[in-house]
């Protein structure tokens, strides 16, 4: 995998809102294949996919720069927010529907 197609596949998780990021130093990325955990340790970022575990001293993986660019970019986590506010309401809605 070389750093254009990384680059590329990054930019195409970051801007399809695949990328959740939970704090500065921790994220979610819903890959092609999977659900990455993406973590900082230290002054290194860390990802659960092959290429994170194998190469990763190499160069960082997709998910990897995908978080950084989402890192860069607030206004992209706006949509996940969103959807967390829609599945609230609904799982309240829900709760208050069985409890009358």
């Amino acid at each position: 995998m070389n750093r254009k197609y990384i680059s590329e596949k990054a930019d195409r998780l970051h801007k399809n809102c695949r990328v959740i990021l939970l704090s500065n130093v921790k994220a979610l990325v819903i890959g092609d294949h999977d659900t990455y955990d993406v973590i900082k340790l230290s002054y290194r970022w860390s990802c659960n996919c092959q290429w994170g575990r194998y190469k990763s001293h190499w160069t960082d993986c997709s998910h990897v720069v995908a978080v950084r660019k989402a890192l860069k970019d607030p206004a992209s986590q706006a949509p996940v927010a969103r959807l967390a506010e829609i599945i609230h309401d609904a799982l309240h809605s829900a709760n208050e529907r069985r409890s009358a």
